[in-house]
């Protein structure tokens, strides 16, 4: 099994950059997935899509992208990362032992980082509250009985 990183862009221009800068840094194209939108989906839509797929109050614009690329090693993680960071993303998201196959349905793979992020999250510990201890009183002897 691979891990991918994915990220998230601003627009779908990018994907010819983000693509290129991908294969100049020796990936090939059946290494990483764009996924493009045919048609329109609304800005509202998207918002909450990647709200519930990455756990956070990014406000995405009409032509966002979304890119996996599949790494193996710790050097061509970090080669993404940069190219990520260089293509200005919004957000990068590393998902290890996946299949790449698998990565390749977007529903999939927000079904993965769900249940990821709701695992990240724990129960807070029990809080015990205790009443009011009344303290020292007069009944109270210091040093020996009689």
């Amino acid at each position: 099994m691979a891990s991918i990183i994915t990220g998230l862009f601003s627009s779908q221009n990018q994907s010819k950059k983000i693509s290129d800068d991908l294969e100049k840094a020796g990936f090939q194209d059946a290494e990483y997935i764009m996924y493009l939108h045919e048609q329109p989906i609304s800005k509202e839509i998207k918002t909450s899509i990647w709200r519930s797929f990455f756990s956070d109050d990014t406000k995405l614009e009409d032509e966002s992208l979304v890119v996996s690329v599949k790494v193996r090693e710790p050097e061509t993680r970090e080669k993404v990362t940069k190219i990520f960071a260089d293509n200005n993303a919004v957000t990068q998201n590393y998902i290890q032992n996946i299949k790449f196959k698998d990565a390749e349905s977007l529903q999939y793979l927000k079904r993965i980082v769900s249940l990821r992020a709701k695992s990240q999250i724990y129960t807070s510990p029990e809080i015990r509250h205790r009443g009011q201890n009344p303290g020292i009183n007069s009944e109270v002897f210091f040093g020996k009985k009689k």
